[in-house]
């Protein structure tokens, strides 16, 4: 081969190795997962922010996240059983989950998504014959929230769609709504003016006793409430825990019990 073909052919060849090096320097992110577990997965965490940063490593997904006010937290995990492939090396990535989930609003609920990184480090998203290409957010400034260990006194196990029924009337009275939990009933209220709320639920009819110490009482903006009560849906089985002016803390299973969310809200603190 004469000097002036080395010549032309060097560059390439560097290019080419370098390109492999890159290859195999990159962290392994493969998976393919159901397009409605990914779709719960978001939905439970727009409510609180739009971008987060994912943990993975060989268990599987987790994820915390705090709204820019610091009223609500988000705390969930996804078991790499929820994914039918899982070729995961621990990392952490920045993703914009308001995008993704958006994208996703047109799939089949049990239709397969498969997103890996490419070598220029985007998250490639195929589903069906549509493949998308998306920048990573720069996590390195997110912060990663410590979740408080609360031993509230009062644990409720109901559905979310008793809840839903205080919410939908609420919205047009008052801006918060108040939880007062007694040893058989909760009585929630929303006030204002000459307008009023109220919706009592009773023990043993709608909803549960998962613990009781004390009677308890807190407020919350109505906002925030509703905001959580759409990430968590209509018809789930949810764990309520209330204190005296403490956060709310409501825990629950999705995707067939494969994942796991918690929710803090802080309580509305009455001004002097």
């Amino acid at each position: 081969m004469d000097v002036f073909r080395q010549t032309l052919l060097l560059p390439s060849l560097i290019r080419a190795v370098e390109r492999d090096i890159g290859q195999l320097g990159m962290d392994m992110f493969e998976i393919d997962i159901k397009v409605e577990t990914l779709r719960s997965v978001f939905s439970i965490l727009t409510p609180i922010v739009g971008e987060i940063k994912l943990k993975a490593d060989e268990e599987g997904w987790k994820i915390k996240a705090v709204d820019p006010a610091h009223v609500a937290l988000v705390d969930l995990t996804l078991s790499r059983e929820a994914f039918d492939r899982y070729d995961v090396e621990p990392m952490e990535l920045g993703l914009n989950v308001e995008r993704l989930l958006e994208h996703l609003k047109g799939g089949r609920a049990d239709e397969i998504v498969m997103m890996k990184l490419d070598t220029d480090n985007r998250l490639v998203v195929s589903m069906s014959n549509l493949t998308l290409k998306l920048p990573l957010v720069d996590a390195s400034g997110f912060s990663d929230p410590k979740v408080p260990n609360l031993q509230l006194p009062v644990g409720l196990k109901l559905n979310s769609g008793e809840l839903q029924k205080a919410l939908k009337v609420s919205a047009s009275i008052s801006d918060y709504i108040t939880f007062d939990c007694s040893e058989d009933r909760i009585i929630m209220t929303s006030s204002e003016d000459l307008s009023s709320m109220t919706l009592e639920l009773a023990k043993g009819e709608q909803y549960e006793t998962v613990a009781f110490e004390k009677p308890a009482k807190s407020s919350f903006s109505l906002d925030y409430f509703s905001q959580l009560m759409k990430g968590i849906g209509a018809n789930r089985d949810i764990v309520l825990n209330i204190g005296n002016s403490y956060p709310m803390k409501i825990e629950f299973d999705f995707s067939e019990d494969q994942g796991h969310a918690r929710y803090l809200l802080a309580p509305r603190i009455e001004s002097t």
